[in-house]
């Protein structure tokens, strides 16, 4: 399990820069330990995309403008519970026969769908305290640059949930993944996210307030939310796109090939006069229609509950933080 040094002092990071600077010395030293020099990485591509300042490099790695689940952030309570820590450590992931699929879209960054979730990498130099010193706790920051840092911040934390455990830390470092630095030790790694865990949601940006969400959720508010046709596209090939569709034609189908073929049974049984086998052909026919259309009810009645109840707590819990939210002030 994950472990810290007992003797340091304990101070809750903020994303202001005096908290940060007033953050743990293990922190300090941990990210000293993992190399000052990652901060050289953020000049190098400054200078290779010239883009103009580091600024733009930050906003793109973390928080770009154009980043659609920030544009959300308000109603993604619609579709997950408002909690930071529901974000289950990579080795749980593998338990849920997830796969992890490396991406390097901010907004995609722990979105999943059915069997995959999606991980954006921990950069070298955000793991820097000497980055976060020069560069996003600057006394002088502007607004750009507080955005910056809360997105930065959530970010960050959200690896002290993915890593809880050495199995994690070894998932991560996984070449095929690459999610963490080869180099960073696990007592490294406990040392810089020691702290992490204390960083408060008001400190970060409210897109990170949430965990896990689910992309197809994410697909379905898309127009509403976002003017949209969909968040993120996951099927490329026409063949893919139009396979989702044939369960539901085909249950469709199946209801309406009983339920007509029942009628035409009921019809000629009538038009014949009754008999033996008639009055069985019937008596089958009528059962077989009635089933169907029970099976079809049960079937809607199901969703309309799952739904409603989704929905029911999700208002409660709106509510609960409004309430918590309205004490504290």
């Amino acid at each position: 399990m994950r472990h810290g040094t007992g003797s340091e002092s304990s101070v809750t990071a903020t994303s202001d820069a005096s908290g940060w600077r007033g953050a743990r010395p293990g922190l300090r030293r941990a990210s000293s330990g993992l190399s000052m020099r990652y901060a050289l990485i953020l000049r190098y591509q400054c200078r290779t995309r010239r883009t103009g300042g580091h600024g733009q490099v930050l906003a793109r790695e973390v928080c770009p403008r154009s980043d659609d689940l920030d544009r959300a952030a308000n109603r993604l309570w619609w579709m997950s519970k408002k909690d930071s820590g529901n974000i289950s450590p990579l080795h749980r992931q593998l338990v849920k026969r997830r796969t992890i699929v490396v991406t390097e879209d901010p907004k995609l960054h722990l979105a999943w769908i059915h069997d995959r979730i999606f991980i954006k990498p921990l950069p070298r130099y955000i793991t820097s305290y000497a980055f976060w010193r020069d560069y996003l706790c600057t006394e002088a920051g502007s607004g750009g640059l507080e955005r910056i840092r809360r997105a930065a911040l959530g970010y960050l934390r959200t690896y002290y949930y993915l890593v809880k455990h050495e199995s994690d830390l070894r998932i991560a470092q996984d070449p095929s993944l690459c999610l963490v630095p080869p180099d960073i030790t696990w007592e490294q790694f406990c040392d810089f996210t020691s702290s992490l865990g204390d960083i408060a949601d008001r400190d970060v940006s409210l897109r990170y307030a949430y965990g896990e969400i689910r992309l197809t959720r994410l697909n379905l508010y898309a127009p509403l939310l976002l003017g949209k046709s969909h968040f993120q596209r996951v099927e490329h090939q026409y063949g893919t796109y139009f396979a989702r569709f044939y369960g539901p034609i085909l249950f469709v189908i199946g209801i309406t090939s009983v339920v007509l073929g029942g009628l035409q049974v009921v019809v000629s049984v009538g038009e014949n006069g009754g008999g033996g086998w008639t009055g069985a052909a019937l008596w089958v026919s009528v059962t077989a229609i009635v089933a169907s259309c029970i099976l079809l009810f049960t079937l809607g009645l199901l969703l309309v509950y799952k739904v409603t109840k989704e929905w029911k707590f999700a208002i409660r819990d709106r509510l609960r933080l409004l309430e918590e939210k309205r004490a504290a002030e």
